[in-house]
């Protein structure tokens, strides 16, 4: 079991970030979820294979198609040193790829013609026994990132009591599913031909189920609408803070997985929510001011800008972003400019983490993201360093300059 202090590793106002400013939708809700997963104990037989070498392909496609049959003939026909076409050789015998005629004359191996057809270089067939995940609703597989035990984890049942709930001290909703797994799923997956996307070796024959076991995967689910007021609900877990699209679509499907979210939302008036969107600006001493529920099901709160840190209680980074409050959200927003812009300024030099280098990916992108969600004019790097030194942040000016550098 992780020693991950959390069930999530980032909070909920990012998955709420994603659905509003990565995928255009407008997130009424979020929901703790515990998702049922099989995990499957798999015993196969698999074949490796790997990329050829160019000597090794086109030795075999000679034997294999031009009748071949000796290192002399093969040389000759190559234009290559005898000796390192025997080296060769030599090496496609041990794994298995070649043998020798009676009448002493090289031939492809089954092995080696299935690796001649696939253009894959096949190692020999050995028995492998791995554990495999699917969801407990419909048995459809996991992709590969799930099975990173250093980010993913599976919980098991008794696993459930001893951990944090969530960030905000709010319980995970455990869910439950009366579907069996459905064994035929590890044959449909294997014939898929992108099987290395879901963990699988290159080639896997009989696979064979020796046991399953129920076990937990932590979700935030956000509640959006899209245009002409469609639902949809993102899925989020531990592998990514981006949505995954088939769990969401899973989400989307399964009426047991909606019918959860939908009879919370039925037993929640609109005064109830009010009043937590209340009692969250009174704690921080803002009661002057009241939230607004728009036609979209968002709560916004509009502060001005001396609600925002240094001075006032409300972290500038939270400017243009959600606070969770239960299953609720409440945007948080400011209508001066010049409060957004060190907003914009804040999460940026955030990009850059504490030791002032980028963790990975394009800063480019977080930096139109940004500017479309706090709703600045700085959507390059290059406005946005010019505005980090009108506002006397060298430090993030200098960042953005050498990271420009780099990228000429």
């Amino acid at each position: 079991m992780t020693s991950r202090k959390w069930l999530m590793p980032y909070p909920p106002a990012r998955s709420l970030e994603d659905a509003a400013f990565g995928e255009g939708l407008a997130p009424n809700r979020i929901f703790r979820l515990l998702l049922p997963v099989w995990q499957v104990d798999v015993q196969a037989t698999i074949t490796d294979g790997e990329p050829y070498e160019l000597i090794d392909r086109y030795l075999e496609r000679g034997i294999a198609e031009a009748g071949l049959g000796t290192a002399a003939e093969l040389s000759r026909f190559f234009a290559l040193d005898e000796p390192l076409v025997l080296g060769a050789i030599r090496f496609l015998y041990a794994i298995g790829h070649v043998v020798e005629g009676r009448d002493g004359r090289l031939a492809l191996t089954e092995l080696g013609r299935a690796s001649h057809r696939d253009r894959v270089s096949y190692r020999r067939p050995r028995q492998d026994r791995r554990k495999m995940y699917f969801d407990a609703f419909e048995s459809a597989p996991f992709t590969r990132g799930y099975y990173d035990a250093g980010t993913v984890s599976f919980l098991k049942h008794g696993d459930l009591g001893a951990r944090p709930a969530g960030r905000s001290g709010e319980n995970f909703v455990l869910l439950s599913s009366t579907h069996g797994f459905r064994r035929e799923a590890l044959t449909e997956l294997v014939r898929r031909t992108d099987r290395d996307r879901f963990n699988l070796p290159i080639r896997i024959d009989n696979p064979e189920s020796l046991g399953e076991e129920c076990v937990h995967l932590p979700l935030y689910v956000v509640r959006a609408s899209e245009r002409g007021n469609r639902i949809r609900y993102l899925a989020y877990s531990q592998a990514s803070d981006e949505h995954d699209p088939e769990l969401s679509a899973l989400c989307q499907r399964r009426a047991e997985i909606a019918g959860v979210i939908e009879n919370e939302i039925q037993d929640d008036s609109a005064d109830w929510r009010a009043e937590r969107a209340s009692e969250w600006l009174r704690r921080q001493d803002l009661e002057g001011h009241r939230a607004q529920l728009l036609a979209d099901g968002t709560w916004r709160v509009r502060l001005p800008p001396e609600a925002f840190a240094p001075n006032g209680p409300v972290a500038l980074d939270k400017l243009g972003s959600f606070t969770v409050l239960k299953t609720d959200l409440l945007h948080i927003w400011c209508e001066d400019e010049s409060t957004r812009e060190l907003a914009h300024l804040e999460r940026v030099g955030g990009c850059f983490g504490n030791r002032g280098r980028l963790p990975g990916g394009e800063i480019e992108s977080r930096i139109s993201r940004l500017a479309r969600q706090l709703q600045v004019k700085q959507d390059t790097v290059p406005a946005t360093q010019n505005l980090a030194s009108e506002r006397g942040r060298e430090r993030l000016a200098t960042q953005l300059a050498e990271y420009q550098r780099t990228k000429e």
